[in-house]
């Protein structure tokens, strides 16, 4: 399980690279949906591989938590790949769920430094409901054992899952443009507290 698990997670890395602009202010009105498709050749199996997926970060960039759905070529069998930030309690795993449906239970499959990873098997039926539906809700417990839901919206879900996969040029052209809001949000900050410290001398 953990090298197929390691293999989407390769592919959520790479699908992450076009991390949601519209969450940061990025070309927001250019931004139709969050969500990306991103397909690659999986050398070992000699099938292609695609991932639709969306990164939900905060307004400063620090990931909350991201959402991809695995298919392969040829196969029938598809996944959920899920990540919560670390801190999380493990025993209990996460939940999933569409709007207000049924919640569906997923345990931790690994943890790395900065997030912890699930593995959950879905159907077409279960894509059907996030084709319907209004948002994908990922809850985890923090360590209190209180609910923290990460709401991923599925506007404009179907037109990405059914449509073509992204060009590796516009996920760097998205990158860079994350990078660089980013690194200007990082400037405005500093000179703000550069000049309240000059206030309060």
């Amino acid at each position: 399980m953990f090298d197929v698990l390691k293999r989407g997670l390769m592919g959520c890395a790479f699908a992450a690279l076009a991390l949601s602009s519209s969450a940061l202010g990025v070309n927001a009105q250019e931004q139709e949906s969050p969500w990306i498709k991103v397909c690659n050749k999986d050398p070992k199996a000699n099938k292609q591989v695609c991932l639709i997926t969306q990164e939900l970060r905060t307004s400063t960039g620090q990931f909350l938590s991201s959402v991809a759905v695995r298919e392969i070529e040829g196969e029938a069998r598809k996944t959920l790949l899920m990540a919560v930030p670390t801190g999380m309690l493990i025993q209990p795993g996460l939940r999933v769920q569409v709007d207000a449906g049924k919640q569906t239970e997923a345990k931790y499959g690994i943890c790395f430094p900065n997030a912890c990873y699930s593995e959950l098997v879905i159907d077409d039926t279960f894509v059907a409901g996030m084709k319907q539906g209004g948002k994908l809700i990922v809850t985890a417990l923090n360590q209190q054992a209180k609910a923290v839901p990460f709401e991923l919206t599925l506007i404009g879900f179907t037109k990405i899952y059914d449509g073509e996969p992204m060009d590796v040029a516009q996920i760097e052209e998205k990158q860079k443009q994350l990078q660089d809001e980013l690194q200007r949000r990082a400037d405005e900050a500093r000179q703000k507290l550069i000049e309240a410290q000059k206030a309060s001398q």
